[in-house]
């Protein structure tokens, strides 16, 4: 018989996990398989891998998302917030604190923010590569990827990305050839109704024109920043590291944020357990302090806003997932777009990422040794990080 946990379980096992699981998306899907299936038997092995397909069908954070549809099986919409608060809660204070101390502490960060973009270098081309096994392995799809990669690199242009990615998808539709499969749907599991569920797809859709409109109204940098954080929590496909390029478009090149302050929160975004959505709120803590707003408030709405239209999708999707995805069209929509992702963060690996990461030799070898024990396997993802950073502070 499966358990059916009281809120406050919900939250304190959540939170449990946000202070153990480290080693990114990947890896969070296994500790919560772990968890929630083996040892305290809360859902069915098909359940738990009929959510985690949803999840990784739709933009945004998978691993959160999981979370999230997970705790809404169990308590409801309380119960998917509360899960999600609890997973979020320690690496969003770590993140925010960050921010806000690299702006105000005053010392000199330059040998730790180095460090770290060793460690985002590392992070993203083990990243990248895994990605391309998983969604370019084929002809067209590297075609496409590759495509991509060039287009983004010769352009520069980075607020047409959601543009390329979109237009990816519509190639796939087109020519990819994808097999029919039958996805168990995990909307029997939760208790939407489809009418409810059109509600929050349109609040998902109203959101985002909402600040959309306001960031043109108002051509406040801020707003517009707000707004982009949103609209890349809805086309982040492919994981937490394809956020990388559409949030230093959004801030990076408005100078709102510096290219190296950028690289070094992501950078510990790697080191700490828990989402790597995260890093909106060092982001927007970053923001705050360096223009006299409330960089805690502000840092926690940033990070907010890169997480609301997932957890959106998810409560608008769920009813209609078993329908959408036995059809092909959609399946190969889908391809198209994770192949495009895969060049977009190749593209962003190169520049800024090894470009700003990489001054000798030195480093290169850093960078390498760190990718190769993370492609291993062997060795937990979070003590690779650890010694990466104690490797960079020492050099």
């Amino acid at each position: 018989m499966i358990d059916t946990p009281s809120l406050f379980t919900i939250f304190r096992v959540f939170l449990m996990l946000g202070l153990t699981s480290f080693g990114g998306p990947v890896a969070h899907i296994g500790y919560f398989r772990h968890c929630f299936v083996d040892q305290r038997k809360w859902i069915t092995p098909m359940a738990f891998q009929s959510l985690f397909a949803l999840c990784q069908m739709l933009p945004g954070p998978s691993s959160s998302q999981l979370g999230f549809a997970l705790g809404l099986r169990w308590g409801g919409l309380a119960g998917g917030c509360l899960a999600f608060i609890g997973f979020t809660l320690p690496s969003a204070i770590i993140m925010i604190g960050f921010g806000y101390g690299l702006v105000h502490s005053g010392a000199d960060l330059g040998q730790l923010i180095d460090a770290l973009k060793l460690v985002t270098a590392a992070v993203v081309l083990h990243a990248v590569t895994g990605m391309a096994r998983g969604f370019a392995g084929g002809m067209v799809t590297s075609l496409l990827a590759f495509a991509m990669m060039s287009v983004v690199l010769y352009l520069n242009m980075p607020f047409l990305h959601p543009v390329f990615i979109l237009l990816a998808g519509l190639i796939g539709m087109l020519i990819l050839p994808i097999d029919h499969k039958d996805i168990n749907s995990p909307a029997s599991a939760v208790p939407l109704r489809p009418f409810r569920s059109l509600i929050w797809l349109w609040g998902f859709a109203g959101i985002g024109a909402a600040l959309l409109f306001i960031a043109h109204a108002h051509p406040d940098r801020f707003w517009f920043a707000l707004s982009q954080f949103y609209l890349a929590g809805s086309l982040v496909f492919g994981g937490g590291h394809v956020v990388l390029p559409l949030l230093q478009a959004s801030v990076v090149e408005t100078e709102l944020v510096s290219l190296a302050d950028f690289l070094a929160g992501y950078g510990m975004a790697q080191v700490i357990p828990g989402p790597l959505f995260t890093f909106g709120g060092f982001l927007g803590a970053v923001m705050g302090s360096n223009n006299g707003i409330g960089a805690i408030w502000f840092g926690i709405i940033a990070m907010l806003m890169l997480f609301l239209p997932s957890f959106l999708l998810v409560l608008g999707v769920m009813p209609f997932w078993e329908g959408w995805m036995r059809s092909r069209r959609f399946q190969a929509a889908m391809a198209g777009i994770n192949a495009a992702v895969v060049g977009l963060l190749a593209a962003v690996l190169i520049d800024p990422v090894l470009v700003s990461a990489i001054h000798d030799y030195v480093d290169v070898v850093v960078v390498a040794a760190g990718f190769i024990v993370l492609l291993s396997g062997r060795v937990n993802a979070g003590i690779v990080v650890l010694g990466l950073v104690a490797v960079g502070w020492l050099i």
